[in-house]
């Protein structure tokens, strides 16, 4: 069983405009609305792989009803916790006459204590063996040790907490343990508290990480450049498929659903990062805020099987 737990989800406005120009009225073309947020969109793109989750989430106000119906039409099992304010809204626009994208993400309404730990409290209800997948930033004023806390509840239930966040929202979750990171570059900074430009620098920090607190696997996402892989005091780079550059937004949390998803059916470390890298390419051909299409992954997932075993026969 999976669960994603997403404490600040958005909804995700999508539209075009020919060109970008200060103080003009600019026409776009229709909106596209997407339920969005870390969490959110793991569960989105493991229903598109085939599997099953139950998003946990805030869910307030007028667009929390609007995201909950979105959801619904994609088939997604969810299990909110309502909450006073309004769920935030994000924007993005592609300019056509450059193919560039912009993206304008706004903050979330704060949540009271109580709804803080109502999220908590869906953790306890997880069965034991399932996986957590914690994911996305914290809303303005949550606690800093909100992650911390879901992940020392998750080991307590017996869960496999996997985290995929940035800044002070790391804080007290090493102390408690985790079953997998997803850092990128910048986040593996705020881990470790040092700066590692080299790969040998970054297989190092994973090293130490390892070394010193109990985490089963530390994935390192570097973009196109793929991933470099911690666990079992072992290190290695995987190399990212290589596709049309369309849009980023959920790549990162279609790496991570690939992942989960194929640990969830057994299979191993190696195989769950490689269908993550598809994963996140497939998304990354993708327009605006749209997610991953099934049938582009799985000949970038053979492509980078075949690639990984023609490197060992040599």
């Amino acid at each position: 069983m999976i669960i994603t737990l997403t404490a600040n989800p958005a909804l995700d406005i999508y539209s075009t405009t020919p060109k970008l120009v200060p103080n003009e009225k600019l026409r776009c073309q229709l909106p596209i609305l997407n339920p969005g947020g870390g969490g959110i969109n793991v569960s989105r793109v493991i229903k598109r792989l085939g599997g099953k989750s139950t998003a946990v989430y805030a869910k307030g106000g007028h667009t929390g009803k609007l995201f909950s119906d979105l959801l619904s039409k994609e088939g997604i099992d969810e299990d909110p916790v309502l909450v006073k304010n309004d769920l935030r809204q994000n924007f993005s626009i592609t300019e056509t006459s450059s193919n560039e994208l912009y993206r304008f993400g706004f903050p979330g309404a704060e949540l009271e204590s109580d709804e803080y730990e109502a999220l908590l409290e869906k953790v306890d209800q997880c069965k034991s063996g399932s996986f957590l997948v914690a994911s996305g930033s914290l809303p303005p004023g949550a606690p800093n040790d909100f992650y911390a806390r879901a992940a020392a509840r998750a080991n307590k239930c017996g869960l496999k907490f996997i985290l995929d966040t940035s800044g002070r929202s790391y804080r007290g979750v090493l102390e408690e343990g985790v079953y997998l990171l997803k850092p990128n570059k910048n986040e593996l900074q705020d881990l470790t508290g040092k700066v590692a430009e080299t790969r040998e620098e970054q297989k190092a920090q994973l090293l130490e990480l390892l070394n010193r607190y109990s985490i089963h696997i530390i994935v390192l996402s570097l973009g196109a450049e793929g991933a470099i892989v911690a666990s079992h005091g072992k290190v290695r780079h995987y190399q990212a498929p290589k596709v049309e550059h369309v849009s980023s937004i959920g790549a990162g949390d279609s790496m991570v659903a690939g992942m989960v998803y194929s640990l969830a059916n057994g299979n191993s470390i190696e195989k769950a990062v490689l269908l993550g890298l598809a994963c996140g390419s497939a998304t990354i051909k993708s327009p605006g805020t749209d997610l991953l299409q099934k049938e582009d992954v799985q000949p970038l997932y053979e492509l980078l099987l075949n690639e990984l075993k023609q490197a060992e026969d040599l």
